[in-house]
Order: structure tokens, then sequence, then C-alpha cells
């Protein structure tokens, strides 16, 4: 089906003034957004008092977008923690040795240089916020240490810009995340609306769970002292509080290495679980906050009491565990800084059911990978559409078969249950990184990581360069120099296939995955709902890992046949061909071929 059609499609279901009215729509077509768009200016050409809302992933806030006609009002809605406070961003300047390390006045001249030819002040443009959170944090805009109209800086202050601009808008762009924190504070962000539309919508449940959630380490508080540690009158105080929380911590790491726990999974109160008391912790808070309350009063010093009161406000609901309606767990790794307190929701659909849909008139949920086999059932189930008055359609460009990837499933190779697996499984692997002359992308378990890396140093010196996921850094860092190293390998763990969706593969590539991404059940929230199903008397294998396992494997193809270059995908994992319920994988991946291992040694890198 054509662009055209989608448009008409999508321009049906947002036209709709009535009941409410849901439009499920598949397309892989690259141009979805500009598709979109242009339904919605038709609705908003016959009606331009109508506000449309478009919540997309984070990346296509910075596509180009179509042309609209004039009674479009467009406007893009970042998170406030985006954008730039120019009046924190000119007091870092004016009292550098006071307000910046110097590491980061060295980071710092990047922003100087940014800050002059920055059209809409949105900080991604020049740092990552996970390799310096604490110098983003020092000029990003926060509502706390706001001076509004007040403020020098009013006029001229991109987040005001951005507020304004949407307010007075009739087609807004958010992202998911900025959406989700303003349906679970009850609209309390952005201008009010009554048809959206959601791009790649597929990621809206996990989203929904984790932005539902509360999430709690210890930089929460290590980053938010950091940021203030220009101020000596609390100096003492805020590492008195940093070393109470690890302490806290190291009890709790203690409590799981003697039960012998990864994951401290708990319904009832954290303390009587594990013994560990928040209270000196929290004591010590409340007196950091006396004393920024009583030396502190400018605004800068609220955006710090109001920080540490998160901080306390976290600790406090997290220990208590007194949500029926949430699962309450701590992910315990050996590293302190790396311990994770976890508060999520089993059922996060139920804001959308309670909240959003009454609001409605219309929704148009749209991505390259929202169905199974042509059904739309299980996105229906996940985001609490059953009942509603639902149209779907799956729109497919024409491709001629030839220039579809390849897709292989090795049938010699044991089950991954086989005790012999693993080790035929790193010989195969060998061979790949031996033979294979293009560019290789391998996801496996860290296990098999660490054994192939050590199997590699034995190999005669190689030409091809190899980037070992955990031994040679992190993942993120990897890929850059694999995108820019011609032929080489970069082996990861299959957490990270996730982020193919955003990375532009080199040609002629070959992706290769050692077993079915099937879900991790043990997830606390994933065993939750596959419990909650065990006591209804329902198959969770194939109500949650199915088809979770099915629509990992499409948005792999999808990430590969929207690079337009040549990919072959290999999967070496047998069950595709051998289990009853490979079947359903087997249609879900177009031109899949078996391969055996005579085929594989002889022919198949030429």
């Amino acid at each position: 089906m054509s662009q055209l059609e989608y448009i008409e499609f999508a321009a049906e279901i947002l036209g709709n003034n009535s009941k409410l009215q849901i439009g499920l729509a598949e397309t892989d077509d690259a141009n979805r957004m500009h598709g979109y768009l242009t339904a919605a200016a038709k609705i908003i050409d016959k009606d331009p008092s109508e506000r449309i809302l478009a919540a997309v992933a984070n990346k296509n806030l910075q596509k180009s977008l179509p042309p609209l006609s004039d009674k479009v009002r467009l406007a893009i809605l970042k998170e406030r923690f985006s954008y730039v406070c120019l009046r924190k961003f000119y007091n870092c300047i004016n009292n550098a040795d006071l307000y910046l390390t110097a590491e980061e006045r060295i980071n710092f001249f990047a922003l100087i240089t940014w800050i002059e030819k920055t059209k809409d002040g949105d900080l991604n443009e020049v740092l990552h916020y996970n390799r310096a959170p604490v110098l983003w944090k020092k000029v990003a805009c926060e509502a706390g240490s706001c001076l509004g109209a007040q403020c020098e800086y009013f006029s001229k202050c991109h987040f005001q810009n951005a507020k304004k601009n949407a307010e007075n808008s009739n087609l807004l762009l958010v992202s998911h995340k900025l959406f989700l924190q303003d349906l679970q504070m009850d609209f309390a962000i952005l201008p009010s609306y009554a048809k959206v539309i959601f791009d790649t919508a597929h990621r809206l449940p996990l989203e929904s769970q984790k932005n539902f959630g509360r999430h709690l380490n210890f930089y929460s508080l290590r980053n938010t002292t950091k940021q203030n540690s220009w101020c000596k009158k609390w100096e003492e105080q805020a590492a008195e509080c940093e070393k109470l929380f690890l302490n806290l911590i190291k009890e709790i790491q203690s409590y799981a290495q003697k039960t012998k726990k990864r994951r401290i999974v708990y319904s009832e109160n954290l303390s009587s679980e594990t013994g560990a008391s928040p209270e000196p912790l929290q004591s010590a808070l409340r007196k950091l906050l006396e004393t920024i309350e009583q030396t502190d009063q400018t605004k800068d010093g609220m955006q710090f009491a109001s920080d540490i009161r998160k901080v306390s406000s976290d600790i406090a609901f997290l220990f208590s565990a007194s949500h029926s309606d949430l699962v309450y767990w701590v992910e315990c790794s050996s590293n302190p800084y790396q311990v994770i307190f976890n508060a999520e929701p089993v059922n996060p659909s139920a804001k959308w059911n309670k909240s959003l849909y009454p609001i409605l008139k219309s929704a148009f949920f749209t991505s390259d990978t929202i169905s199974i086999n042509g059904q739309f059932e299980y996105l229906t189930h996940r985001l609490a559409l059953h009942g509603k008055n639902i149209k779907s359609q799956i729109f497919c460009k024409s491709v001629d078969k030839e220039s579809l990837p390849q897709v292989f499933a090795a049938d010699f190779l044991p089950k991954p249950t086989d005790e012999n697996f693993n080790a035929e499984l790193l010989k195969t692997l060998c061979e790949i990184l031996q033979k294979n002359k293009t560019s290789t992308l391998i996801f496996s378990d860290f296990g098999i990581i660490q054994k192939l890396n050590a199997e590699f140093k034995k190999l005669e010196p190689q030409e091809k360069k190899c980037f070992f996921q955990g031994i040679d850094g992190n993942y993120f860092n990897l890929i850059s120099f694999f995108q820019k190293e011609t032929g080489s390998a970069l082996i990861g763990t299959p957490d990270e296939m996730r982020n193919l969706e955003d990375t532009e593969l080199p040609e002629n590539s070959l992706i290769v995955l050692s077993r079915l991404p099937f879900p991790d059940i043990k997830e606390p929230v994933a065993a939750k709902r596959m419990e909650i199903l065990k006591e209804q008397n329902k198959n969770g294998f194939n109500i949650i890992t199915m088809p979770e396992t099915i629509l990992s494997l499409r948005r792999l193809y999808s990430a590969i046949l929207r690079s337009e270059k040549k990919q072959t995908l290999l999967l070496l994992d047998s069950r595709i061909t051998s289990e009853h319920y490979g079947a359903k994988i087997q249609k879900a991946l177009p031109n899949l071929k078996s391969l055996s291992h005579r085929i594989f040694s002889t022919g198949f890198f030429g």
C-alpha cells in the first residue's frame, strides 16, 4: 500500500470528533513521520482551532519536518531539563572557580561555542547526560531554580519560548517521556489536546512501566550534592549523607550475598526483609535540609532542598512498599554504586485507561513493528485498548524479494538447553570471526563474550579489529568504533539489541544472535505478570514470552531492512526449526532459510 493510503487512513482516524476512535497502523515506510504529520495538517486545515499532539521517540524530534500549510502552527516542546538555563550558564562563566571543577571547565568550552549558535537551547546537542550528569545539572533548566519573569534572561529563555510556542500551537511534537510525565502528573505540563499520535508505539508499554515507577541509586544523591559542592556550609553534612547511603547499600548487599540473591524482590517493608534501616540516613538528610533552608534562601538553594526532599521521599517510598499495584525490588550489583532500588507498576496501562482515553476523541498508534503475524492483539492488550472502537491496517511497501535482507537459522547446533551448546557455539563464533571479512555484530551472553575474547586472543594475529563489551568498554562507546572501522567486529549482550533501532549499520554487515531473544521472565515485573496469568490458568509462554520474542526479532529485522544496505541476519538457535513454536517465528521473518554446517563452513561467507 502506498504512502498516500497511509495518510488517508491517519486522517480518517484523526478527523473523528465523536466517540473515541483508535487507529493502529503499521508501516515500514521510512517517511512514516511525514505521513502522519501531513494527515494531521489536513485535519488542522479544516479546523485551525484543533490541537493535535504527536508523541515521538527522542531522535524524531531532531528530524527535518515536511512543509505544512500556513494554518498549521507547529511547535516542539522537550523536557524542561533538556534546555539550558542562561542564568545558571552565565553564573558558571562568571564564577568558574566557584561552580566548576577543573575537568568541568574543560568540557565547558564546548558549551561556550555552542551557546551562540543553538536555536532551541537543547543540551542534547552538545552534552551527553550519562557522561556529564553533574555539569548538565549545573546549567540545565529546573522548576525549583527558575526565577520566571524576574530573571534577567527571561525574554531569551529557550524553555520559556518553547513553552509559549507550545501553548500557541495546533500541532505539538513532544517526546514519549514528556508525554508520560504529563500523563503521570494528570496533565499538569502540556497544553490541552483531544487528538494524539503515538509514533514508535511499540516502545510505549515498557516506557510507561519505567516512567510510572520510581528508581533510586547512590548517584541520585551524589550528583545532587556534587552540583552544590561550591558551598562549604553543608559540605560535611552532604559527605555524611553520602557515607550513610553507602553503608545502607552495603548492608543490603550483605543480605543479598548471604541469601545468594541477585535481586531482592519484596512486598513488605524492605527493612523487615533485610534488617537494613534507612533511619540514620533519613535523619542526616533532615539535618542537611535544615542547613540548606537556614543558610540559602536563593532559588538555587531551594532547588537543592527540593532535590534532597525527593531523595528522602524516594527512600521512604521504596522501603515502605505500601502500594499493592507496584512490584518492588533491589537490583544488587557487586558494585555498591550500581545498586538500584526500583518500584514499577504491574499494569501501567491502567493509568492510560483511567486518565487518558476518557478525554480523547482519537488516538493514532503507529510503528514499523506493532503487529504479530498480521494481528494487533498484543499491543491492544498491553495498552488497555480492548473494547475500544479500533480500526487497524498494515501498510507495506512493495519490495523486490532479492533486495530483502537474508535471514538464516542454523540447525546444525544443539539446542541451547543441551550441555554441549556453549562449546559448539564458541567454535562457531570463532569461525565467524575468522572467516567473515565484512563487519560483524554478535549478540551473546556475557559468559560467552568473555570466553570468545580469550579464544580470539589465542588465534594467529588478526587484521580484524574486535571490540568486546564489558572488556574493551561499554557498548555505547564501542559502537562508534565499530561503525568507523571497516570489517571490524563488535560482540555485545542481547540487551543492546534494542539500540539497533537508532544505529547506522555498516554496509554488508553480518548480525549474529546466539540465542532466541526470549524476555527475562525472572525480571520482577515480568515474573509478577506470569504469576498472575498462572493464577488465571492462562499460558504465560503464549501470552507474554512468544509475542515479546517475535517482536524483538521483528524490530531487529526492521532495523536491518531500514538501513537499505545489504545485511545478513544469522540466528544460531536451532529451536527455530526444531520446536513447534518455531513456525510462528519463521512466519514473522521473510526469506528465512535453514542453514546446514556444510554450507556454513564452505560457501556462506563467499
